[in-house]
């Protein structure tokens, strides 16, 4: 029996069937239908065009034929029967061809004129049920026209004839009806989506074309805002206006050119009512909304940059931030598909981070947004506010205005301490914004960082850590170099301590019961510390690119701003000496205490602690056997930091024994190198030794292996031992003592070597001044009247060393003098094996390997040899690289002359630390009349100032008449006093130049009158207590009988005040009569006579060579010569092996070349030419 045929079927009432079937088919037009037996009803093309033919008397019928046509497709979308599909899309394109027009010149708006006309007859009689199921076929039409490849024909067709215009203006008919209406709106809706993505787009723009039927902004804002509250799985039965209308939005997004993508994305009612309610859509939604906006919007560059900046503003941001709270229902995420959060967080990354997608703005690094971009190519002269960027950081107040005012307030709404995906993203627009740091802690105060051990402290921790760490900006943010000016400090400093982290907060956190809070305190100071190096660094290279002072001021002034904040270095002390502490926590305090000595040596040597003590322990700990590899890792790293603030410590005593260990700091750290296995462990204490060896001078360092290998070496060979003999060490270790007491005694006695051998100290090749040590404590220990019993292993030690040293290339002649002299006061018993020094045998093998294998030398046939390898040489190209010796040309002067106007737009303590008010006495010394004369009146403005400075904080009736000095600010009474008895020392009408010898003393005394901690305050305060006016030819004689003739007025500030005064010598020696000053006051004979002091440390006779340099600059080339002599000392000094040679040699050939030649050679009856020749000749 076949089955009924729908006409066969219909005996019920129209209205009654006409009721079934609307609610049939709105359960089942949305729910993805799959064949049923009613589908096999179409046999035929016929059976389609009779169900599918519109008569107006008869609307029932349509419908019942609407809906067995939907079902036919829904056959073919979704078969399971795959050997039926060829005959039923047979069928299909049959019928279709019927619908086509019957003559060639008909128009394509003739293609299924029975659907069309019933919609049409629907829509204008108001037929709701027909106008849904008419759209819903055409839909589901083009769903399976898009599917199979011979049916796309039809496809275009059928578009062509939705887009007319008559048939195109019911689609805003459709989706303009009342929100209630959703079958209505909802499968216009979907009609529109399924033809503007059929054939890949390919209608996409005829679509827009009749935009306002078809995409009105407001109506499909409107639809977009339609959703409603169902459940995931509910969401894909049977989708709401607003999840249906999105994906038509996204849609067009997909396949428009970039011209219609603008226009479409500047409508904000679309753009808004997406995100506004995207935290209420399903997974998947939020998946294509995601995706589509970031690779079809954000990542299109044809897209202009500034249509997208519409389309994410803070609210839009703070939307797609909400889906961080997101709970995903279990169930909902398909296999692989990621999270609504994590989509989020990977969107809110990548357009809040890159200027290109229209979010952030441009990024200036730290600098505010009132400088231009090309701010570094302009003058300093140009007035951007705050040019200096040393405001005071004390008033947050004072922040520059950020230009990513939308990032500002988006970071401020998001809570980084309590999820980490906030607090990624926070941190990601934090790199990409630097302007942000500053901005983002200075407006967040509602959060207290009192050390309390709970999550959100926890999670705030971790928060400013990653802050801190973020990397320093390019040349600080600008384009191309550094600019003129460095950035404000105020941005520096939150960027390496944010605002929370306070000098109260950080003690309190060290000071705290819980470990976890002072480790995180620990390590916040660590990276901040680790910062500001970097920051300094970059600092101190834009002042070399840049001479601008402004950059080395922003430099002191940072260090000094993290000082203030940093907790007291005896607070970190004092964590350390906490019991119990154990190997990780005790290596990060003694980190930390390394960082304030390296990075704020001013702060760590405030507290006169004594770092020999735990230096001490510290040796003693790392002799000792350890429990597991991590804890003697810890150790070594623990000693390394000690032995680097030993090193930086004035204080320290490397070569003086200490109660705890058996030997001097250095010889116990030598005998840790000699005694350990893992020689990469100790890489670093073994550079340390060589520095600390380069000062003394009693080692050299010329040869490669140098000699400090050669000892270690020497003292790890000895036979039937894995650790040095204790006689040897003693030994060494009395002879480094002696040697560091007296050098130049031990210098005078190798001079006596080389005249005894008729050898030129000038010739004398690579050697150790500490072997002349060795050789005056020999007869001691193994001469003939010696009684000790340690002769032996100090011989067999003597004879490696020697051997050693001849291999590795030192002078063989002198060497063998060195031998001659311990045979001979050696006792017979002693005398063979010294004399066999340098000839090799089995003993001396374990000692060649021991130190090629630390070096990597090659001593292949040198062994046997009587002759001593030659010393490796640079290779040309190390020594093209070494960069030229600096000539220290003078400074010109500053022709804007800022400083006559600076200090007026700044408070008068800002002005002065600033350097500000040290610029305006410099002005003095202007060669410019017209400058000088501004300069006398400023400074009596200036005085009238600082007179007045404290009448604003005393009553009108308080200060007595009798003084009227009392109105004045007591810290400025000494800057008061200096101005005026500069005033009284300069010419009053400006007619002649005040010297720089004067300018620049108080200059810089300025400074330190601001500052009664220094040490030279006393001092200064002497000076100007002695006598109303300066006699400026007196002023170099003066302060150099204070400074360095003298005792200082506290221990350990000598080397810092000559330091300080060579550097007021250099700066002021800048003209011919700054020369003559020099000169009248007998100053570089001094200096001379200084260099070759015990007292003289290696940076003053740095200074002092440069010194002579600039004088070469001012004419005082001849001076130098026949009053000073300073040919003959120039050859003194490379006679004595001066590590300065090189320029020394620079400094003879430019003082020869600048002098008056024929003057010169009267006076050294012309033999001063070849003297310099001879000299400068490598």
């Amino acid at each position: 029996m076949g089955k009924r045929t729908a006409f066969e079927a219909n005996t019920k009432s129209s209205h009654e069937r006409d009721s079934k079937r609307q609610r049939f088919d709105d359960s089942h037009e949305r729910n993805s239908p799959r064949p049923n037996g009613t589908a096999e009803e179409v046999t035929n093309a016929r059976d389609l065009q009779n169900a599918l033919f519109f008569d107006q008397s008869s609307q029932s019928d349509f419908r019942t034929g609407l809906n067995v046509f939907k079902r036919f497709l829904d056959s073919i979308l979704y078969s399971t029967e795959e050997l039926d599909l060829p005959r039923k899309r047979a069928i299909l394109r049959e019928y279709l061809d019927t619908q086509k027009g019957r003559e060639r010149d008909e128009k394509d708006d003739a293609f299924l004129q029975n659907l069309t006309q019933g919609w049409d007859h629907a829509v204008e009689t108001n037929h709701i049920a027909v106008i849904s199921q008419v759209t819903a076929v055409l839909a589901l039409l083009f769903k399976v026209l898009a599917t199979h490849g011979e049916l796309l024909e039809y496809g275009t067709l059928l578009a062509k004839t939705l887009v007319q215009p008559s048939i195109a203006r019911r689609f805003v008919r459709s989706t303009s009806a009342a929100p209630k209406e959703e079958n209505v709106i909802a499968p216009a809706l979907r009609l529109l989506t399924e033809l503007t993505r059929f054939n890949e787009g390919g209608h996409a723009r005829a679509v827009y074309a009749k935009r306002d039927f078809t995409l009105e902004p407001k109506i499909l804002g409107r639809n977009i805002s339609l959703g409603r509250e169902q459940s995931a799985e509910d969401h894909v039965k049977k989708p709401s206006i607003r999840t249906t209308a999105i994906r038509y939005l996204l849609t067009h997004l997909r396949y428009q050119d970039e011209r219609a993508k603008s226009e479409i994305l500047s409508n904000t009612n679309v753009v808004r009512a997406v995100f506004d309610h995207i935290r209420s859509d399903p997974p998947f939604l939020i998946y294509e909304i995601l995706d589509v906006f970031r690779s079809h919007v954000f990542q299109d560059k044809t897209i202009a940059r500034h249509t997208k900046s519409r389309i994410l503003n803070g609210k839009a941001l703070a939307r797609i931030a909400s889906l961080y709270s997101y709970e995903v229902a279990e169930g909902s995420l398909s296999e692989g598909q990621k999270a609504p959060d994590v989509l989020a967080h990977d969107f809110l990354r990548l357009v809040c981070t890159d200027p290109a997608y229209g979010v952030m703005l441009p990024t200036q690094g730290f600098y505010p947004s009132t400088f231009d971009e090309d701010d570094g190519e302009q003058d300093d002269g140009a007035d951007h506010g705050n040019d200096l960027g040393i405001e005071s950081v004390e008033n947050d107040s004072k922040t520059s205005k950020v230009r990513n005012i939308i990032l500002s307030e988006f970071t401020q709404s998001q809570r980084p301490y309590a999820n980490t995906l906030h607090q990624e993203l926070v941190i990601d627009i934090f790199r990409a914004c630097p302007e942000l740091v500053a901005d983002y802690f200075i407006k967040r105060r509602d959060f207290s960082y009192d050390p309390k051990l709970t999550s959100t402290w926890i999670g705030y921790s971790a928060f400013l850590y990653q802050t801190i760490q973020l990397p320093v900006p390019k040349y600080f943010g600008a384009k191309k170099n550094y600019r003129n000016q460095p950035p404000p400090v105020s941005v520096l400093m939150h960027s390496i301590l944010p605002q929370p982290l306070n000098q109260q907060v950080l003690t309190k956190c060290l000071n705290h019961n819980s470990d976890l809070i002072q480790l995180f305190a620990i390590r916040v100071l660590i990276v901040a510390l680790q910062k500001l190096q970097r920051v300094v660094q970059e600092l101190n290279s834009a002042s070399v690119v840049r001479t601008s002072k402004y950059w080395e001021q922003a430099a002191k002034r940072l260090v000094t701003e993290v000082s203030r904040r940093c907790p007291p270095i005896r607070t970190v002390f004092l964590a350390l000496k906490k019991p119990g502490l154990k190997n990780m926590k005790r290596e990060s305090i003694t980190r930390l205490l390394r960082l304030y000595y390296e990075v704020t040596p001013q702060v760590a040597l405030q507290e006169k602690f004594d770092v020999s003590l735990p230096l001490c322990s510290a040796l003693v700990e790392a002799d000792k056997p350890t429990a597991t590899p991590e804890d003697k890792v810890f150790r070594i790293m623990e000693l390394e930091h000690w032995i680097q603030m030993a090193k930086l410590s004035p204080a320290m005593r490397w070569w003086q024994k200490q109660k705890t260990l058996q030997h001097s700091p250095f010889v116990t750290l030598l005998k840790l190198l000699v005694t350990s296995k893992d020689n990469e462990m100790y890489a670093g204490i073994k550079a340390l030794l060589s520095d600390i060896l380069y000062d003394q001078e009693m080692l050299q360092t010329k040869t490669s292996p140098d000699s400090l290998d050669a000892l270690i070496a020497s003292l790890g060979a000895m036979s039937g031992s894995t650790t040095p003999s204790a006689e040897v060490l003693e030994f060494l270790d009395d002879c480094c003592a002696r040697f560091t007491k007296v050098p130049i005694k031990y210098f005078d006695d190798l001079d006596a070597f080389c005249a005894r051998s008729s050898q030129s100290v000038v010739d004398l090749g690579p050697f150790s001044p500490l072997l002349m040590t060795l050789v005056e404590q020999w007869p001691f220990k193994g001469g003939e009247n010696a009684t000790s019993s340690i002769a032996d292993p100090l011989a067999q030690w003597l004879s490696r060393l020697l051997y050693l040293l001849k291999l590795i290339g030192e002078d063989e002649t002198m060497l063998s003098h060195v031998r001659d002299a311990l045979v001979e006061s050696a006792n017979t018993t002693y005398k063979e094996v010294l004399k066999d020094a340098f000839l090799w045998k089995m003993g001396k093998e374990r000692a060649k390997e021991a130190l090629k294998l630390a070096t990597g030398a090659d001593f292949s046939g040198s062994e046997r040899s009587t002759t001593s390898p030659v010393p490796l040489e640079e290779p040309e190209q190390s020594a093209k690289a070494k960069p030229g010796v600096d000539l220290e040309m003078p400074p010109a002067e500053d022709e804007k002359h800022t400083g006559l106007t600076r200090w007026r737009k700044k408070e008068l303590g800002e002005a002065i630390d600033d350097g500000d008010v040290g610029d305006l006495v410099l002005c003095l010394c202007s060669e410019h009349t017209e400058i000088r004369i501004q300069a006398i009146h400023s400074i009596r403005q200036l005085m009238a100032t600082i007179h007045s400075s404290g009448r604003n904080d005393v009553g009108k009736g308080d200060a007595p008449e009798e003084h009227p000095s009392n109105n004045m600010d007591f810290d400025l009474q000494q800057l008061y006093l200096l101005l005026g008895e500069l005033l009284e020392s300069v010419d009053s009408t400006g007619s002649e130049a005040f010297p720089y010898v004067g300018g620049v003393l108080a200059a810089r005394c300025t400074s330190i009158l601001a500052d009664p901690t220094l040490s030279l305050f006393s001092t200064v305060n002497r000076f100007l207590t002695a006598s109303p006016v300066w006699d400026v030819s007196s002023l170099l004689r003066f302060f150099w009988h204070r400074i360095v003739a003298s005792q200082p007025d506290d221990d350990g500030t000598y080397h810092k005040e000559v330091d300080w005064y060579f550097d007021y010598l250099m700066d002021c020696l800048r003209t011919p009569a700054d020369m003559e000053l020099f000169r009248r006051s007998n100053i570089f004979e001094q200096l001379l006579s200084h260099y070759g002091s015990r007292s003289c440390s290696v940076s003053a006779k740095d200074k002092i060579v440069k010194l002579l340099l600039r004088a070469t600059h001012v004419g005082g080339s001849t001076t130098l010569i026949t009053r000073c002599g300073l040919i003959t000392w120039i050859q003194m000094m490379l006679d004595s092996h001066d590590s300065r040679h090189r320029v020394l040699r620079t400094l003879a050939s430019r003082v020869y070349e600048t002098c008056d030649q024929e003057k010169v050679a009267t006076w050294s009856s012309g033999t001063i030419g070849e003297t310099v020749a001879s000299l400068t000749k490598v």
